[in-house]
């Protein structure tokens, strides 16, 4: 945080406390008061601890991972970055086996958003991969995704809530382990995030994920998702790449 950005969380949280008492740092003078222009961004406290990565330090952990990258990872790395920052949608998935790279690549996007301040939310489908991500969580928890699911499900989250607000500013989210989760949860998804981005641009109704940059990643050689009694024909129609979103999915290759 900047010295600024630093002061005004503070004077929030006192703000907060004074209020509980029936008092309000206007009641003082010469007290300062919040930074309105950042009053918002600071008010949500999931936005806040998004926010709370060290830049310096994200940065010279960004420069040695780059330093690392194989041809291959790279060039994914800039395909995805270039959509971020120029602000374009973007739905991608990185196939690879085990011990290509997939972790170490997301752990470079997300050192690099970072130290410029943007927000990455890293989810996986399952808690122990979840482990592997910086800052991550299972998308289940992180997407309020039902667990009973089918073609019209959306996932449960409140309208003007703070996780609303979070994924609206999110510029990237990535999700590990993409091929072992029901395809309908990815639909879902969809749904809700057309749905909470249409109060940005209209148009992004239309789009994947409502024009968010989002990577999907993982192997589908390894565990698919998981149907009690389901045929090998059931389990296989129902994996990410049987959606409906999977025509308008950029698929990158991890080979070594």
């Amino acid at each position: 945080m900047t010295l600024e950005e630093l002061q005004t969380f503070c004077l929030i949280e006192i703000e907060k406390l004074l209020q509980n008492n029936g008092k309000s740092l206007k009641d003082y003078a010469g007290m300062p008061l919040p930074n309105v222009d950042l009053i918002s961004a600071f008010s949500n406290s999931m936005v806040v601890r998004e926010m709370q990565y060290d830049v310096s330090e994200m940065l010279a952990q960004h420069d040695d991972y780059f330093a690392q990258l194989t041809a291959e990872q790279e060039s994914i790395y800039h395909a995805i970055i270039s959509r971020v920052l120029n602000k374009e949608h973007g739905f991608f998935f990185v196939y690879g086996f085990g011990g290509t790279g997939k972790t170490f690549l997301y752990k470079t996007l997300s050192t690099k958003l970072r130290s410029e301040r943007k927000i990455v939310i890293n989810v996986a489908s399952s808690g122990i991969a979840s482990l592997l991500l910086p800052g991550g969580k299972t998308a289940h928890s992180m997407f309020n995704i039902p667990i009973e699911l089918n073609e019209e499900s959306i996932c449960r989250i409140r309208v003007n809530s703070q996780k609303e607000d979070l994924i609206r500013q999110a510029d990237l989210i990535i999700w590990d382990e993409a091929p072992m989760t029901n395809k309908l949860a990815f639909e879902a998804v969809d749904r809700t995030f057309r749905d909470l981005m249409k109060v940005t641009s209209i148009s992004n109704k239309n789009l994947p994920f409502g024009g968010k940059v989002i990577v999907l990643g993982g192997d589908f050689r390894q565990v698919l998702p998981v149907i009690p009694k389901a045929s090998r024909a059931e389990i296989v129609m129902a994996s990410i790449n049987s959606s409906y979103l999977w025509k308008h999915c950029e698929v990158f290759n991890l080979t070594r």
